[in-house]
């Protein structure tokens, strides 16, 4: 009876974990379609989910929209640029030199539009992305 138990529950601990990953492949689908879309749609639809979550006024809406299009911006002319692949050790560090002054600036910026308790908010938000973000890198990572 126990070895019919034991052989069994590893039957379904196998055929569970064989299920292909459907949360990748929506956010991967995501990822495309956000790819395909102007600074000015993701500015917008950024905006708005921010609205959503940190419940802001119109003022602060408008503020954050500028603020999300212009990075939006970069962030299309960066990637433009980011083609060549084998980058220089120079190159890189310079890279990730401007990555953390655009997040200096946005935290700031942040912190001007937003009242503390949103602030607040939006960091703790941030840093769950950042986990889900290494997360899935070391996933990524575990695959090849």
């Amino acid at each position: 009876m126990r070895t019919i138990l034991s052989i069994l529950i590893l039957l379904i601990s196998f055929s569970a974990t064989a299920q292909p990953n459907q949360n990748g492949m929506k956010r991967q689908k995501r990822m495309e379609n956000m790819k395909n879309m102007t600074p000015e749609q993701q500015a917008t639809l950024w905006s708005k989910k921010m609205t959503l979550e940190l419940e802001l006024n119109p003022s602060q809406q408008e503020q954050l929209y500028t603020l999300i299009l212009e990075k939006a911006r970069q962030h299309k002319m960066h990637k433009k640029n980011r083609l060549k692949e084998n980058l220089s050790d120079e190159e890189r560090f310079q890279m990730q030199v401007n990555m953390l002054d655009e997040k200096i600036k946005m935290r700031n910026a942040m912190k001007s539009i937003l009242n503390p308790d949103q602030y607040d908010k939006w960091k703790k938000i941030e840093k769950q992305k950042e986990r889900k973000k290494r997360k899935h890198s070391k996933m990524q990572k575990e695959k090849k």
